[in-house]
C-alpha cells in the first residue's frame, strides 16, 4: 500500500519545492539591463520540476486507480534484460573526461571542447557493437554549434571562445 502511494508522495514534494524555487527567483538580484537575467535559469528549472512533477502526479494517480495498468518494475530482472552493471572504468573515464572538459575550455573554448567532451563521452559510453563513430561525431559538432548559438545569440551570453577567437 506504501509502495502505490511513494510516488504520490515525491511528486507532492517536489510541486512544494518548484513553487519554492520558483519564489525564491525573485530575491535574486538583476545585474544586467537584459531580459534574462541571472534568475531566467532558475526559473526555467523550477518551471521543469513543476510540470514533470505534475506528470508524475498523474500518472500515478491513474495507475492508483486503475490498479490493472501498473507495470511492475522487478530491479531483479535487470541481468536478464541484458542490462550490466557500471564499470569502474567508465565512471573514472566519465570524471577524467569532465575534468579535462573543464580544465581545457578556457584554453580551446567552448564549442571545440564541448564537440570533443560529447563524442568521447558516448564513444566511452556506447557497448563496443553499436559505437558508431560516424553518428558521434554528427551529433556531438551540430549539438555543440547549436548551444553556442543558443546562449550566443538568443540568450546574449558569452562563452569561452577560446582558439576561435
Amino acid at each position: 500500500m506504501v509502495k502505490e502511494y511513494k510516488d504520490i508522495y515525491a511528486s507532492v514534494f517536489l510541486l512544494v519545492v518548484s513553487v519554492i524555487m520558483f519564489i525564491a527567483t525573485f530575491s535574486i538580484q538583476k545585474l544586467t539591463v537584459s531580459k534574462i537575467g541571472a534568475d531566467f535559469a532558475p526559473k526555467l528549472v523550477a518551471i521543469g520540476i513543476f510540470i514533470l512533477s505534475l506528470i508524475l502526479l498523474f500518472n500515478t494517480i491513474k495507475q492508483v486507480k486503475n490498479p490493472q495498468a501498473i507495470v511492475v518494475d522487478d530491479e531483479d530482472d535487470d541481468d536478464e534484460k541484458g542490462n550490466q552493471p557500471i564499470s569502474k572504468l567508465s565512471v573514472l573515464g566519465t570524471l577524467g573526461l569532465l575534468i579535462g572538459y573543464v580544465a581545457l575550455m578556457p584554453l580551446i573554448g567552448f564549442p571545440i571542447m564541448t564537440a570533443i567532451y560529447l563524442f568521447l563521452q558516448m564513444y566511452l559510453l556506447a557497448e563496443k557493437a553499436h559505437r558508431n563513430i560516424t553518428l558521434f561525431l554528427i551529433i556531438s559538432v551540430v549539438s555543440s554549434g547549436i548551444i553556442y548559438y543558443c546562449f550566443k545569440t538568443i540568450f546574449h551570453l558569452r562563452l569561452p571562445s577560446g582558439i576561435l577567437g
